[in-house]
């Protein structure tokens, strides 16, 4: 059997984060720790993944902000075909849609804070950094790092960023969660055994509120 060509490869890609139902499905907090395992597993890839690309003095933002560049450049040097515009316009619309939809937080809560239009704009960043990265990646040289964060929007998540947490750089993963007949977010921060802290969806990570009353408070920069 012959072996799929680059342009099925980018293709198939292209499929996969086109047909992802972004920010579902809603787990409870129970739920939601149970596949912290997994979720841990995906996070050390990408971490792991964009580690060869740091330079001195980035930080580990820096460094997956700057592979945009690095592999848009080398995809448009290649005479690739320009793939990453058309999947960030159309995952925005889904995402947002997604958003909106299900969560009703759409509304005039755009105006500040998380939004359906916050959120869309993440997810669409990411899926056109793998296509964009794929389309690279002989040039590249390396896996492909934002392919693990496609694979957090694949299972409901909505990754967000590295933040600063006590002086370090960890990467922090939003859950959508129902509790109490309520959707919020379950802010997770890579390194804790579970989820300590929520947040509304229109609210940013710096006002979360802690799951168990003995949780010492926390900011996340």
């Amino acid at each position: 059997m012959s072996q799929p060509s680059e342009t099925d490869l980018i293709n198939d890609l292209v499929s996969t984060v086109k047909s992802i139902k972004y920010f579902t499905p809603v787990r409870t907090i129970e739920e939601a720790n149970s596949i912290l395992p997994r979720v841990n597993e995906i996070i050390d890839g990408y971490v792991k993944s964009i580690e060869p690309w740091k330079k001195e003095g980035y930080t580990a933002q820096n460094t997956s902000d700057s592979l945009w560049d690095l592999a848009r450049v080398a995809a448009m040097k290649s005479n690739r075909p320009n793939t990453w515009d058309s999947v960030w316009d159309y995952v925005w619309k889904e995402a947002s849609y997604s958003a909106r939809n299900n969560y009703g937080w759409y509304a005039g809560s755009y105006l500040s804070g998380e939004s359906a239009r916050d959120a869309a704009r993440d997810a669409a960043k990411y899926a056109a950094r793998c296509v964009a990265y794929e389309s690279a990646k002989d040039k590249m040289q390396k896996p492909n790092p934002f392919s693990f964060i496609i694979e957090l929007y694949s299972i409901g998540l909505r990754p967000t960023y590295f933040r600063k947490v006590d002086e370090q750089e960890r990467f922090v993963v939003d859950f959508p969660l129902k509790n109490e007949n309520k959707f919020l977010l379950g802010c997770y921060v890579h390194g804790d055994k579970e989820i300590l802290f929520t947040h509304q969806w229109k609210e940013y990570c710096t006002s979360l509120t802690p799951l168990k009353k003995d949780t010492a408070a926390r900011t996340l920069g």
